[in-house]
């Protein structure tokens, strides 16, 4: 009898290099035995060092795009990526909540790009909370909590302050000390995901890959900490996959 696999949605950009975005989002999920589905915010002129510009889809394609596709199946798992603006990601919250209010969402608030390029507006405090309350998990790096929360607390003080709303894991890519050292803050605990090993190269859309492993897992019924350290180590698998900025998914 042939295996059924669970089905996982990505709501992300297109970067034709692959390394980062909707493509690389498929391939994590497809690796992982789970099947991909795909809605584009936006499309791009860009390599994996460097991005040209952006052309955004219109939100109400995006949105009859959504109705379509949960109408017909059932994610377990949504991941959203660049989108343009928070008012536009509420939006897509409420189709989802409408169709498939049990999915477990993920965010992963890629602002700008790591050569600067702008992505997503300014999100106002009010319209952060209104999404936080809606999503299941936001994987946001030191550099994109600083940018949602333009405060003087520190990284792990201002994801602790979002813990009450979603899990919140804060990824230490650049972190000055224990670096690469993830943290998940859950209401209640705190975990701690360290490194096995300390990679001299780095990748293009490690964030990108990471949050989609976690989808992938929490479609395969994992828990969310068990998820988390099952992605952390498929990246690591990815860093050590070749000596270029584009990752192999084996």
């Amino acid at each position: 009898m042939l295996q059924t696999r669970p089905f996982a949605l990505s709501i992300a950009g297109f970067d034709p290099s692959g390394g980062a975005g909707l493509l690389a989002d498929i391939k994590t999920f497809e690796s992982h035995q789970v099947y991909g589905l795909g809605i584009l915010t936006a499309n791009t002129i860009q390599t994996e060092d460097s991005v040209e510009s952006i052309r955004w889809e219109e939100r109400n394609y995006v949105l009859q795009q959504l109705e379509v596709l949960l109408k017909r199946y059932q994610p377990r798992v949504i991941k959203v990526g660049i989108v343009q603006s928070g008012e536009e990601l509420l939006q897509y919250l409420q189709v989802i909540k409408q169709y498939v209010p049990r999915a477990f969402i993920v965010w992963d608030p890629v602002l700008s790009s790591s050569s600067h390029f702008e992505f997503t507006k300014a999100l106002s405090t009010s319209t952060l909370h209104a999404i936080l309350h809606q999503i299941d998990l936001i994987t946001p790096n030191y550099l994109e909590i600083d940018q949602l929360i333009p405060n003087t607390n520190t990284p792990q003080e201002k994801a602790q302050s979002l813990r009450s709303s979603c899990a919140v894991l804060l990824k230490g890519g650049h972190r000055t000390e224990s670096q690469a050292m993830d943290q998940l803050y859950l209401p209640e605990k705190t975990h701690s995901f360290y490194p096995q090993c300390i990679y001299p190269t780095t990748k293009h859309g490690t964030g990108c890959v990471l949050s989609s492993a976690i989808a992938s897992h929490i479609a395969l019924n994992y828990s969310l900490d068990q998820a988390v350290l099952k992605a952390k180590k498929y990246v690591e698998q990815l860093l050590a996959s070749n000596s270029t900025l584009l990752a192999y998914h084996v």
